[in-house]
């Protein structure tokens, strides 16, 4: 399976940005995702998937555990096109860097706000355009458990710029993905209009936090 994915992912040029993604290279990556998942035996529970905007593109907002989540995601709403916002270094993975590429996958560059900004716009533009919707961690960084680490309101612009919904999600469970349960919730769709950043960024890492709470508590 690897041979053929890594052979067939050569086409790809690590050199170029792609204004689109390749349908036959999307659902390549996205098969990647549950043979991966599959492997892991990962039992996944989701939620409010009647909530996403029946059309039109947007940007999705969740919390960030482990490397399993854009797959988790990405899985889950491979009939929408998501491409997500991801670290640098992830651009280095054998094989899955060739297609997180062609799928339109932007690194952003959290020490240089220019080039952080030039992320932001691109994003903004794919949805815009109606190309894909855009998927983005605001902690910025991966957290351990159910508190919410500070959110980084900058990444909330793309909406705004995009005039697009904003979906707001958690996911739980992928920071121990041996533990097998999964818990993808889609909690609210929010439309930014003229709203600040930093306005968006506290209602919605507010309610984030309720629903997370949830796990800690035992109610989920």
């Amino acid at each position: 399976y690897w041979l053929f994915m890594g052979l067939f992912s050569l086409h790809i040029s690590l050199k170029k940005d792609y204004d689109k993604p390749s349908e036959v290279d999307y659902r390549l990556l996205n098969s990647g995702y549950r043979f991966l998942c599959s492997a892991a035996r990962v039992k996944l529970h989701v939620t409010g998937t009647e909530k996403l905007p029946s059309d039109g593109q947007f940007l999705l907002v969740s919390n960030h555990l482990s490397r399993f989540d854009p797959m988790v995601q990405s899985m889950v709403l491979k009939e929408r096109v998501l491409a997500f916002i991801s670290k640098p270094s992830n651009f280095t993975i054998p094989i899955g860097r060739r297609y997180i590429k062609r799928c339109c996958y932007m690194p952003i560059d959290r020490e240089n706000p220019r080039n952080a900004l030039k992320t932001i716009n691109r994003a903004a533009d794919l949805i815009s355009s109606d190309t894909m919707s855009v998927a983005v961690y605001p902690e910025g960084h991966r957290g351990t458990g159910t508190a919410l680490q500070e959110f980084k309101p900058g990444c909330l612009k793309i909406a705004i710029k995009a005039s697009c919904p904003i979906v707001v999600t958690t996911i739980y469970g992928t920071q121990n993905i041996h533990r097998h349960f999964v818990y993808f919730d889609i909690l609210d769709v929010i439309e930014p209009g003229k709203a600040k950043t930093v306005e968006l960024s506290g209602m919605i890492q507010t309610e984030m936090q309720e629903h997370l709470n949830k796990f800690t508590n035992g109610e989920a």
